[in-house]
């Protein structure tokens, strides 16, 4: 310590920890670097026993919280630490990270990835030699939040294509995207120039996880069909096949049975085959601008599906089995045929969205009285002429969309929305004044003429 009551803390020629002003600060051969933030993470005695198995600081961050970060709007148990033993407590943990040679898995990755790649920077051997085995190794098997983190932070970009695709354990995995490669060289075609600083972009179109492909955009090629090969990919999640080219999908996909993600817009296809409904673990389903005119009764068996956009298309009915989708929170329909719903349609308990843009609606379905959750609900450019009295009966409603129909009565069970925040009235017949702000028993409710 010297007069200015600044400590020191040297852990390596290249990491240096000072204490200065009350604040805790790394230097990286010789430069500031930043402020740490905050030490350390409460777990209540109670818990202690699950974490048992957590294999770094970022999945026991993600599992509790920066508990003793300030949390805005929450009552907190403020922790008075001083600021001599919260910097020998940063000393400690960087200390030890040094000392396991850098793991990533020691330090939150806010700070081991940039601390790390600036270690690299300046020259710190054992830094050059792990930076990108700790990318890879992180990326591949970590937690959720660091796979984003290291994607939105621009993490992979130094990483090679090569060596990105050797985190593909599986050779015939490896084999079928090098086959995709050559069929669709539009993979690896920079939007930008290469003499203009762009770069391959197959590591967007591509994500791999515990060393398998886990997802692959084909979105934009010049496909009449859906290759066979991508059934060797067996962990595969979100698939995009959307495609101008493409009529038909292949009565095999119904084999891809771990994905979650499927997106089919802007083809050809009229229908899709039964097999889709064997994707018992999909939650969302993007089939918006093709050419659709029914739906499969086996969507019903899609379980798991939590949002299925369905708009700009050709369908005039839905299938009685679209009731079996207990788990639905967000319905698309905007700009199609549709003229009524199937009785099950009040079955879709949790929908909490339901666009119904443009469509040939004449009358308001009984069915939707029963969407108790529903929160947005969408009916512009339909041909509505009454608000029945069960509209009262969304009382979760939080905006109600009726603009461009011949609307000429609405039933005063409006009113009693208690949640209403916005109703949208623009062109149609009712004259303006007629509903009145003040009669509606949410505060919120605002009305759109």
């Amino acid at each position: 310590m010297n007069e200015k009551n600044t400590l020191l803390f040297i852990i390596n020629e290249f990491l240096t920890l000072k204490l200065e002003s009350e604040k805790t600060h790394i230097y990286v051969a010789g430069q500031k670097f930043q402020q740490c933030s905050f030490l350390l993470i409460d777990i209540p005695v109670e818990d202690i026993s699950s974490f048992d198995e957590i294999e770094s600081i970022d999945a026991a961050a993600e599992r509790l919280d920066h508990s003793l970060h300030p949390r805005i709007g929450q009552n907190q148990f403020v922790y008075e630490i001083p600021a001599k033993v919260e910097f020998w407590g940063h000393c400690s943990n960087l200390q030890v990270w040094a000392e396991n040679g850098y793991n990533s898995k020691l330090l939150h990755m806010n700070l081991a990835f940039p601390l790390l790649r600036e270690l690299a920077r300046v020259g710190d051997p054992q830094a050059n030699k792990i930076f990108k085995e700790e990318i890879i190794k992180r990326y591949n098997s970590g937690i959720d939040i660091v796979r984003k983190y290291l994607r939105r932070m621009d993490f992979l970009n130094y990483l090679s294509v090569k060596e990105f695709v050797s985190l593909i354990e599986s050779e015939k995995e490896r084999d079928a995207l090098n086959q995709l490669r050559k069929m669709f060289p539009i993979l690896e075609e920079p939007v930008i120039p290469v003499e203009k600083g762009g770069r391959n972009p197959l590591k967007l179109k591509i994500d791999i996880k515990n060393g398998k492909l886990s997802k692959l955009n084909l979105g934009g090629v010049r496909m009449k069909e859906v290759p066979r090969c991508l059934l060797k990919f067996s962990s595969l999640e979100d698939l995009n096949l959307s495609s101008y080219h493409l009529k038909k999908l292949p009565r095999w996909i119904g084999q891809l049975e771990n994905l979650k993600m499927l997106k089919i817009t802007k083809t050809r296809l009229k229908d899709l085959p039964d097999e889709v409904g064997n994707l018992q673990n999909l939650t969302r389903l993007n089939a918006q601008a093709n050419q659709l005119e029914k739906l499969p009764d086996s969507i019903g068996k899609l379980k798991s599906l939590k949002i299925l956009e369905l708009s700009k298309n050709n369908i005039k009915l839905l299938p009685p089995s679209i009731g079996n989708l207990y788990n639905l929170e967000f319905l698309d329909l905007n700009e199609n045929e549709i003229t009524t719903f199937p009785l099950s349609f009040e079955n879709l308990k949790n929908l909490k969205n339901l666009k119904l843009q443009k469509n040939r609606l004449i009358n308001l379905p009984s069915s939707l009285a029963k969407l108790r959750n529903l929160r947005s609900l969408n009916l512009v450019h339909n041909k509505i002429k009454n608000l029945p009295e069960y509209i009262g009966d969304l009382y979760n409603l939080e905006l109600l969309a009726m603009s461009h129909n011949p609307l000429v009565k609405i039933d005063k069970s409006i009113y009693d929305l208690p949640n209403l925040k916005d109703f949208w009235l623009l062109d149609v017949p009712i004259e303006e004044g007629l509903v009145e702000k003040s009669n509606f028993l949410s505060q919120w409710a605002r009305i759109h003429y």
